[in-house]
């Protein structure tokens, strides 16, 4: 909890300054406006909620607030202030996807009077442009996840006197406020249903009363929240008193509950870019409660994100309950398998037979073939299979002579002789590597040492590779860490990178130069590589642009290492690829850290 230590701070600070602000010798006028606006992307424009999502996120809006006939004598026939307007600079961030803090800024760019007038009074002239009272504001989620149904938040407000009691933009002395929301999200992504209703204290050091502050909203979301619209409610009710107006002589007003209600709506662009606009009436006749208010803003403020755990890392699962590749959501068919179709009547349903054989592509094993109907669900459908090799004649291009599986369509079914060199694979001791007759089993078929380290091929784990002798049959002959694969030299342990300050990945760990130095052999010992590409590659985690970068650093790190220690740069790439070509599931970190990797990938060769 150490890290929520600024909340209690702020807490702690505003409750102490409005508690001890001075209550007396107050001039005329306060803080008009009572609506205190959401912290910069908040779901709701006047309604706090608990969200609190992010680390080291920063979202933030102008806003343009104006309120008409805010203070109304004589039965609301006569208005002491005709309009008031404040334009609002607001950000926030967000820190351990737990805490919010957040900075307001008002400016009143509309102050005109009404047409009160009296014998016996004179109202202080309105003026604009004016400062308000600036806010800064701490919130602490203390349950729930993001985007899930139920979520509790604690938030506190610290006001510093910066407005003009006169002017009716400030309260002249600090204040501070304390509420707690209750929020939350309910439905799918393409049509949500979102929440808040909040409550709370406003504490003054003005002569002004203490006051009760409520409020609640509600919204339609749709397209993964991308659009919302909704009505708001907030009032605020204080408890006794009066309020002092300004005027000459000053007069004094009862103050009563103030209570609005506005109709929002939201839309996010291109990320984050954010719009809104609201208008509502005022619902009683307190002072401070206008006849309609009204409310455009622009932000940026990104997407929230799904909690862990609520379908994958990053966002909600995608229901297929036929595990068709095809989501429910378009599936036509979406209890049995099926294929992607254009037409949306056939989308993610199987075709009924393609191959015309009676069988339908729902219980045909060879849905592609025309065949024969089995009782053995594995052959349904299939043709037969004249040689016995499990092979169908369908597929077998050596029907009548068992044989075994290839890559190549033409071989399929048929003896297998993968090196040709005229010995069948059965019965060659190196069936991948073309070689002589030999009396001996395990060396027929096999050529004498390729690789010049001294053991015989056949026994050689690595016939390409020097290597050393090794009581493990799988590693006899291989070099310790490195093999070379078709068309990739592979290793079997992660690059490490040493981290310096900000820079990351910069500079290859002593850890990994063992590994490397093995690297280098095999690339100098295999001359037929023209060019091998040096491939950085990184998990999802983090910005695209980051991850890009971050890869393309670490590929030049180990391509520069690898010069230095003996290989021609001409024969080496150097290639970041971010997090574009996962190998793993970025959703689990078992995945992730499959992902963070370092390949040697073969673009270029000669044969040998």
């Amino acid at each position: 909890m150490k890290h929520f230590a600024p909340f209690a701070a702020t807490t702690t600070f505003a409750t102490a300054m409005a508690l001890t602000g001075a209550v007396a010798g107050q001039e005329g006028g306060f803080a008009l406006n009572p609506m205190q606006p959401s912290p910069a992307g908040d779901t709701f424009m006047t309604v706090p909620s608990p969200y609190a999502a992010g680390h080291l996120e920063v979202r933030g809006y102008a806003m343009f607030d104006y309120a008409r006939r805010p203070i109304r004598l004589s039965g609301n026939n006569v208005a002491v202030v005709e309009a008031q307007g404040f334009l609002r600079a607001d950000l926030s961030l967000a820190l351990w996807d737990r805490l919010l803090v957040s900075a307001d800024v008002p400016l009143a760019l509309i102050q005109s009077n009404g047409d009160a007038t009296s014998p016996s009074t004179t109202f202080t002239t309105l003026e604009a442009p004016q400062l308000g009272d600036l806010r800064f504001g701490a919130r602490l989620r203390i349950f729930g996840e993001n985007r899930e149904a139920f979520q509790l938040g604690l938030g506190s407000y610290l006001l510093l006197p910066t407005g003009s009691q006169e002017q009716y933009t400030g309260e002249g002395a600090v204040r501070g406020a304390f509420h707690g929301a209750l929020g939350g999200r309910f439905g799918p992504d393409y049509l949500g249903f979102l929440w808040s209703a909040a409550g709370g204290m406003e504490l003054r050091g003005s002569d002004r009363p203490q006051a009760l502050t409520y409020g609640a909203g509600v919204a339609l979301a749709f397209a993964d929240d991308m659009v919302q619209v909704g009505p708001e409610f907030h009032g605020i009710s204080p408890l006794g008193g009066d309020l002092t107006l300004s005027a000459t002589p000053l007069t004094t007003a009862g103050a009563s509950t103030s209570a609005e209600l506005l109709v929002a709506a939201k839309a996010r662009f291109i990320g984050g870019l954010t719009v809104g606009a609201g208008a509502g009436p005022g619902l009683l006749s307190a002072i401070g409660t206008p006849t309609l208010r009204a409310v455009v803003m622009v932000g940026w403020s990104p997407a929230p994100k799904a909690a862990a755990g609520s379908g994958t890392d990053d966002e909600p699962k995608t229901i297929d309950r036929d595990d068709d590749g095809t989501p429910d959501k378009i599936d036509a068919c979406p209890d049995e398998p099926g294929e992607p179709s254009p037409d949306p009547e056939k989308d993610g349903c199987p075709p009924p037979d393609r191959d015309n054989d009676g069988v339908l592509d729902v219980e045909d094993a060879c849905p592609g073939t025309p065949g024969v109907r089995s009782g053995d669900a594995t052959e349904n459908g299939c043709p037969a299979d004249s040689d016995g090799d499990t092979y169908h004649d369908g597929i077998d291009a050596c029907p009548e002579v068992a044989g075994g599986a290839s890559d190549d369509p033409k071989k399929v079914g048929c003896p297998s002789d993968r090196d040709e060199d005229g010995i069948a694979d059965a019965d060659d001791g190196c069936p991948d590597a073309a070689g002589d007759p030999n009396d001996v089993p395990r060396d027929n078929g096999c050529p004498a040492d390729p690789d010049g380290d001294g053991i015989q091929y056949s026994a050689d784990a690595c016939p390409l590779e020097k290597g050393a002798p090794d009581a493990d049959p799988k590693q006899n002959g291989c070099p310790k860490f490195v093999r070379v694969r078709k068309g990739e030299i592979v290793i079997s342990q992660k690059v490490e990178f040493d981290t310096y300050g900000d820079s990351v990945g910069e500079a290859v760990s002593e850890d990994s130069e063992q590994m490397l130095l093995e690297v280098v052999a095999v690339i100098n010992e295999h001359k037929e590589i023209d060019v091998l590409e040096v491939q950085g590659h990184t998990d999802d985690s983090g910005d695209e642009e980051f991850n890009l970068e971050l890869s393309q650093r670490r590929a030049e790190a180990v391509l520069e290492w690898l010069v230095n220690n003996g290989v021609a740069r001409e024969r080496l790439a150097a290639k970041g690829y971010g997090f574009s070509r996962p190998v793993a599931d970025n959703r689990v970190r078992t995945g992730r850290q499959r992902n963070r990797r370092v390949q040697f990938v073969i673009i270029q060769q000669r044969k040998k």
